[in-house]
């Protein structure tokens, strides 16, 4: 096994993960369908505003004590949070809250980041294109006048949730993973503007206002007993190429676009270069995951589109890029499984290793340590 390898391994159990933490969000450790897992949180916040924070330059030790030196009262952080980790920059402090423990061992635990930052001028226009950053993503924007001199709160499709809060010179960005709950990102939000001088803020957001009026009657369901419909998927007819069972594991599946899937790690920077090679963006790239949300198999399965790229093209990104089938110590070689004629990927280790295979447009990795099951699956596929 290299050490280069741009994929880190995987637990014992459960499904592998994603070449780099960005990349993660496509599963979300298969917790819940077509969610974002904690790495999206990172092209999220990029999304809600921190990519137009500038290096702030020192101009005195006062803005930047004025950072540092924020604590939120320890009362008044929401039950089971705690403080898991701090980080001071020029003018700037990186904290990290960890979320109550997990009831089952399936569940991930939730963590809110917060970044505190003087600005030596310049925090409102920050914030304003922050919010108009949020609305340009598509997310749902709520403003929270309540706080300090100003905000507002963001919710994304993923279920992560945002709040930018400013007193002076000082702005605070505030970002929950989607296992936490909206009125914890609240509660934190509040705990700071009162270390900032504020009042702690009104009702959490997502509170009801006593002073709304409630729907009518005629925009409730025709059918009370109905369940709400789930989102739509991202590409249905990428899914469609992926088997719903191995060996009598109902498998979940979800689909993302790459827009949603690449960071700015090295290896998503190394995919988006052979995708512009070709003419491509991530835009162009779609991918649909199969994977057993209760991580009992050793099993899971990425499918892979690019809009008007042949196969033979998509396959060597895939291979070349997203599994560095090429990099030093790795061997490939075609293999029949499944009665298919597949490529494997071996790195080297007693770990899970990948089976690529081409089928009706596709090009899908199949990973696992255990080549029956990945025969199992080969033979499943639609």
């Amino acid at each position: 096994m290299t050490s280069n390898r741009p994929r880190p391994e995987p637990a014992p159990t459960g499904p592998r993960p994603r070449p780099s933490e960005e990349r993660a969000k496509l599963a979300d450790e298969g917790r819940t369908t077509r969610r974002i897992a904690i790495a999206a949180i990172v092209v999220a916040l990029l999304a809600v505003g921190l990519a137009v924070v500038r290096a702030v330059l020192p101009a005195g030790s006062s803005c930047q004590q004025a950072s540092w030196d924020v604590r939120p009262g320890v009362s008044d952080l929401p039950p089971g949070y705690t403080l898991s980790a701090s980080q001071y920059d020029i003018n700037r402090q990186q904290v990290t809250f960890l979320g109550p423990l997990p009831a089952d061992e399936t569940s991930t635990q939730g963590v809110v980041y917060v970044t505190v930052t003087c600005f030596d001028e310049g925090a409102a226009d920050a914030v304003a294109r922050s919010e108009q950053a949020a609305k340009d993503a598509g997310q749902t924007v709520t403003p929270r006048d309540d706080l300090g001199d100003g905000g507002f709160a963001a919710t994304d499709e993923g279920g992560s949730n945002f709040i930018q809060l400013r007193h002076g010179d000082v702005v605070v960005y505030l970002a929950g993973s989607g296992e936490v709950e909206p009125t914890d990102v609240d509660a934190i939000a509040s705990a700071y503007d009162k270390a900032l001088g504020g009042d702690g803020g009104a009702a959490a957001v997502g509170t009801p206002d006593p002073g709304l009026v409630e729907p009518s009657d005629d925009l409730a369901s025709e059918d009370p007993s109905e369940e709400p419909s789930s989102a739509a998927a991202v590409a249905p007819e990428l899914e469609a190429k992926l088997p719903a069972e191995v060996n009598g594991t109902a498998l979940t599946i979800d689909s993302a676009a790459g827009t949603d899937v690449l960071g700015e790690d090295q290896s998503s920077r190394a995919i988006a270069a052979a995708l512009r090679s070709e003419g491509k963006t991530a835009a162009d790239l779609t991918l649909a995951q199969a994977y057993d949300e209760t991580q009992a198999a050793d099993l899971s399965l990425i499918a892979f589109t690019v809009e008007g790229l042949s196969d033979a093209k998509t396959r060597g990104i895939v291979l070349d890029s997203w599994l560095s089938a090429s990099g030093s110590g790795v061997t490939k070689s075609d293999v029949e499984l499944g009665g298919t004629t597949v490529t494997r990927i071996d790195y080297g280790d007693d770990g899970t290793k990948d089976y690529v295979v081409t089928r009706d447009g596709a090009v899908i990795v199949i990973t696992s340590a255990d080549e029956a099951l990945a025969t199992a699956a080969i033979k499943a596929l639609p």
